[in-house]
C-alpha cells in the first residue's frame, strides 16, 4: 500500500511538473515576429493604383547615363517586389551611356517616344514636364525618384516621391534596395554603379554626398572593381561623353540638353564639355547654332554651360590627363544677358560668361530661377 507521505510527495511532483510544462508552452515570452524590411514603404507601394497594364519607368528626355540607368535599376527593383514595370527611353541614348552599357554588359531600354492617356508612369531623374516623355501630362504618375529641386511636376500631386539632393539618382535607389531588404545582384550593381560614376564624375563633383561614396564603394567592392580600375573607367566614360566626332554643331549642342519652364519662361539648357585649347572656336560654333536650336525647340531663352578641361600637370596626369577648370556659360535670346550676368558676372564677350567655379546644371538652374522674374500670368 502506498503511504500517505509518498502520495503527497507524488502529488507535489506532478503539480510542479505540470506547472513547468504549461509555463514552457506559454507564448508570452516568445520573441516578437521580425518585421518585414521596409514595411512602411512596402505598404505605401502596395497602396498605389497599379492597374493591370505595364507601368513604364522613364528618365528625362535626351537621357544621360543616370537617367537611363536609374530607370533600369528602379524598374528592376519594382519587378522584384512583384510590380509589372518596364524601363523605357523617350529618345536615343548618348555615347557615354552606350560605352558603359557595353563595358558593364547590361542592355539598354527600348525607345518609346510617347504614351497614351492613363498610362501609368514612374519618373526618375527629372521633375519637369518639359523633360518628360510626350503624353506625361495625361498619364497617371505613380512615383517620382529624383535628385533635383522640385520642378513643375509637384511632389504633392504624386502618391510616392523620393527626392534627395544627392549626386546620383541611383544612389537613392541603392538606399531603397537596402531599406527594403532586396538583394542587389551583380546586374543591378553594375547598372547603379554606372549611373553613380557618371553623375558624380567618380565622386569628384561638388554635388557628391557621403551616401554617394558609400554606394560607390559598396557596389564596386561587390563587383571586384579596384579604385585604379574605377579611375580608368571614369576617364573613358568622360572621353565618350565629349566625343563629338561625326556630329553636326546642332547635334553637339543637343547631345546633353534639357527643357525647363522657369517662372513661366520656356528655357532650353545644354551641358557641354570642351578642352581649353579648343574653347574659343567651340564657343563661336555653339553661339552660331543657337538661333537654329531656339527655333527648333520653340524656347524663349537658350543657355548652355561648357565645362572647361585643362591639362593636368600633377603626378596623376597619366591617369587623369585633364581636370575641370571652371565653367563657361553661353546665352542667346531676349533677356538672357541680364540673367547670365546676374548669375556669373560681366560677360567676357557678347553671349559668353565665365566662372572659375565648376558648376553642374543642377546647381545653375536654381540660380537662374532666383533671378528670373516670373511672367505676369505664370
Amino acid at each position: 500500500m502506498v503511504s500517505k507521505a509518498f502520495s503527497w510527495k507524488l502529488t507535489v511532483i506532478l503539480y510542479v511538473g505540470l506547472t513547468l510544462t504549461v509555463l514552457s508552452c506559454s507564448t508570452t515570452d516568445d520573441p516578437a515576429p521580425t518585421p518585414e524590411p521596409g514595411a512602411e514603404l512596402r505598404a505605401k507601394l502596395r497602396s498605389l493604383n497599379w492597374g493591370q497594364d505595364t507601368c513604364f519607368v522613364y528618365g528625362h528626355k535626351t537621357p544621360d547615363v543616370d537617367a537611363v540607368t536609374s530607370a533600369l535599376s528602379y524598374a528592376k527593383l519594382m519587378n522584384l517586389l512583384g510590380y509589372n514595370c518596364k524601363a523605357k527611353v523617350s529618345s536615343p541614348t548618348n555615347r557615354e551611356t552606350q560605352y558603359i552599357a557595353g563595358l558593364f554588359g547590361f542592355g539598354l531600354p527600348a525607345i518609346k517616344t510617347s504614351v497614351v492617356p492613363q498610362t501609368r508612369l514612374i519618373l526618375t531623374d527629372h521633375t519637369d514636364y518639359a523633360q518628360c516623355v510626350d503624353g506625361a501630362r495625361e498619364a497617371i504618375i505613380l512615383q517620382k525618384i529624383d535628385h533635383h529641386v522640385e520642378g513643375d511636376i509637384a511632389d504633392a500631386g504624386i502618391p510616392y516621391v523620393r527626392r534627395e539632393m544627392v549626386g546620383s539618382t541611383n544612389t537613392i535607389i541603392y538606399e531603397m534596395y537596402n531599406e527594403l531588404g532586396v538583394n542587389i545582384d551583380d546586374e543591378a550593381a553594375r547598372i547603379m554603379l554606372a549611373g553613380i560614376i557618371s553623375d558624380t564624375r567618380n565622386l569628384s563633383k561638388s554635388t557628391t554626398c557621403g551616401i554617394d561614396s558609400t554606394a560607390w564603394l559598396a557596389l564596386s567592392t561587390q563587383l571586384g572593381i579596384s579604385r585604379d580600375s574605377m579611375r580608368v573607367i571614369n576617364r573613358r566614360m568622360e572621353e565618350a561623353a565629349y566625343d563629338y566626332s561625326g556630329m553636326t554643331d546642332a547635334e553637339i549642342f543637343l547631345s546633353d540638353y534639357k527643357d525647363y519652364d522657369i517662372s513661366g519662361h520656356p528655357i532650353g539648357f545644354g551641358s557641354l564639355v570642351c578642352k581649353q585649347a579648343e574653347m574659343e572656336a567651340f564657343i563661336t560654333r555653339m553661339l552660331a547654332v543657337m538661333p537654329e536650336i531656339m527655333r527648333q525647340k520653340g524656347c524663349q531663352m537658350l543657355f548652355s554651360m561648357i565645362s572647361n578641361l585643362v591639362p593636368n600637370t600633377g603626378s596623376d596626369k597619366d591617369e587623369n590627363p585633364y581636370l575641370y577648370g571652371g565653367t563657361y556659360f553661353i546665352y542667346y535670346g531676349e533677356g538672357t544677358k541680364e540673367v547670365a550676368e546676374a548669375v556669373f558676372g560681366a560677360s567676357l564677350r557678347e553671349g559668353v560668361c565665365y566662372s572659375v567655379k565648376n558648376y553642374s546644371r543642377k546647381q545653375i538652374v536654381p540660380l537662374i530661377t532666383d533671378v528670373l522674374p516670373p511672367l505676369p500670368d505664370a
